[in-house]
């Protein structure tokens, strides 16, 4: 077991690098942390071959925040992305792929969802961003995605067809362990039954066919190669049954293995305190490049601090549910999150934190306070909002609509006071906000409306009921409850297309154009690239007389949907 990181010199440089992320990854269901060899062999023979950190956390229990990070070294105050789908990372960010490409490397990216939509950014610095193809029409509440052997298909085909004089950056980000489980059989008899850990083992068998073609191609010689989760799942683990509410260690912990060229740390163990922060200077010091001293990371192929601290938060609550903000730091022996209650948790006495020892600590929790001011007082980017880039705003204007895309949201800090309860204190929430998505699901949907007004009236600025909400008053033909349900969401604050298509579509049955109008013109401001919104206002502006600017609306989106 080593006390550090790689401590043996300097490593021999990397012509590649190969991120491969895991979304919705618990550390502890993989061969390599403890969890099922039959489930995982895989990735238990990559760890191997590579340095396996057993405390690595991630910034955030949320996709787009946690990979923003591992690709700008920056935590979420700092880059500004604090919840999936409410702002881009903005254009100023300094990412991992755009050092790659201004070295000369090839850049790919492989991803498996659009919660990870190039919309939101961070398809910055690459020469290919592939992603599940945009639906006309929403589904389902859950995110698009296609499934790992889809992604891994597409990923050998690039690695087959590439010019193999170049070197690369290439990132691959499999989605499947997400709820809606759905494993092959074959994998779920491998997880002995259990449906979350049968889709950890699909993506164990999928990333096998990857593994094999790298080995075939001789890539893990010349290539740094990290596999890392974005996040966990609770797994009812403190109330939650997924992730993003809480920071507690079930969705904060994920798994960081590190294959360096040289064979440094193969089969070795670190007990160092890391975060998915460390992604951006351990493959940019790979490459030979110099990540500068303004990231949050530190070089994985160096020891790292014994008294390290790492930054965590969730600000889906607050974005989300009317709670208040939830933000912390870890070290090797402790935990401190900070909302309107703190906790602090002695990670060595209850490493499942099921005890918090705030009132008796007060001279820790102040140390640990004192360390979470220092990141938040660290210089941050500039904020952009989604839809803000002039590119994808300009066929607006070419139509005659004058932009209101607006600053995004801004969160306030942790350790500001809060008139808005603790995310530990409305835990029950959670179990009826999934029993209204199940009902909806289900098309139960007076059974949905009547759990999501109980969960309103108890909680007036819990947003997402609101939306939810209104899903079932449009669905029943209530559009009246749907668009006083959706106005008083958007006087919460913060804004989606989503919102504004729904607001949209109940202002039309109610024969109110011209609130039906701009809610689908500022839908395709946050988004643009909708085909949803775009069609939807072109409709609006057929039926109302308009035929030539709507077909300058469709002709828009289809010139961009070629690019």
């Amino acid at each position: 077991m080593l006390a550090g990181a790689c401590t043996r010199g300097s490593p021999e440089p990397a012509d590649n690098v190969i991120l491969i992320t895991l979304d919705t990854t618990r550390a502890d269901v993989l061969s390599c942390y403890g969890g099922s060899a039959r489930a995982t062999p895989n990735l238990g023979a990559f760890a191997e071959r590579a340095l396996t950190f057993d405390v690595a956390r991630s910034v955030a229990p949320l996709t787009v925040p946690a990979h923003a990070s591992m690709l700008t070294g920056l935590v979420p105050p700092r880059h500004g992305v604090r919840d999936n789908g409410v702002a881009r990372l903005p254009s100023s960010a300094d990412t991992l792929a755009e050092r790659a490409r201004a070295a000369g490397l090839e850049t790919a990216a492989f991803v498996s969802a659009l919660v990870l939509d190039h919309g939101f950014g961070l398809d910055q610095g690459f020469d290919t961003y592939a992603q599940p193809t945009r639906p006309a029409a929403a589904a389902s509440n859950h995110y698009v995605s296609r499934r790992a052997e889809d992604t891994v298909a597409q990923t050998i085909a690039w690695l087959d067809a590439r010019d193999r004089t170049r070197r690369f950056f290439l990132w691959v980000h499999l989605f499947d362990p997400h709820v809606p489980y759905a494993p092959p059989p074959e994998c779920l008899e491998r997880a002995g039954g259990d449906p979350y850990r049968g889709e950890v083992a699909y993506v164990d068998r999928e990333l096998g066919r990857l593994f094999e073609r790298l080995e075939e191609l001789d890539l893990f010689a010349s290539s740094l190669v990290v596999v890392v989760g974005d996040h966990g799942e609770s797994l009812g683990e403190h109330g939650e049954a997924t992730h993003s509410a809480y920071c507690y260690d079930a969705t904060l912990r994920v798994p960081l293995l590190v294959s360096f060229p040289d064979g440094r740390g193969a089969g070795e163990r670190s007990e160092s305190v890391v975060s998915v922060v460390d992604v951006f200077p351990t493959a940019l010091a790979a490459l030979g490049l110099d990540a500068g001293a303004t990231h949050d990371g530190h070089d994985l192929a160096s020891a790292v601090p014994a008294d390290r601290a790492v930054y965590c938060e969730s600000y889906a609550g607050w974005y989300d549910y009317g709670w208040s903000p939830l933000a912390g730091v870890a070290n090797a022996q402790s935990k401190y999150l900070a909302s309107s209650t703190d906790e602090f948790f002695d990670l060595r006495l209850d490493p499942r934190e099921l005890r918090d020892r705030a009132a008796e600590r007060q001279t820790d929790v102040a140390a640990a306070r004192a360390r979470l001011a220092e990141f938040l007082a660290r210089p941050a980017l500039s904020p952009e909002p989604l839809g803000a880039s002039v590119e994808r705003s300009a066929w607006l204007r070419e139509l005659g609509y004058g932009s209101s895309v607006e600053a995004p949201f801004a969160p306030p800090s942790p350790l500001a006071p809060s008139d808005r309860p603790s995310p530990a204190s409305r835990r029950a929430e959670l179990d009826t906000l999934l029993a209204a998505n199940a009902a909806l699901e289900a098309r139960r949907l007076d059974e949905a409306a009547r759990v999501l007004g109980e969960l309103l009236a108890a909680n007036p600025k819990h947003a997402l009921a609101h939306d939810l909400a209104a899903i079932a008053a449009l669905e029943l033909g209530d559009f009246a409850r749907a668009k006083e349900l959706l106005l008083a969401r958007l006087a919460l604050g913060g804004d989606s297309a989503d919102t504004r298509m729904n607001l949209a579509l109940a202002c039309e049955r109610l024969g109110d154009d011209a609130r039906a109008e701009a809610a689908w013109q500022r839908a395709c401001e946050l988004d643009p690239e909708s085909v949803r919104a775009a069609e939807g206002l072109a409709a609006l502006l057929e039926r109302t007389g308009r035929a030539e600017a709507a077909r300058k609306v469709r002709a828009a989106v289809q010139s961009r949907a070629t690019k």
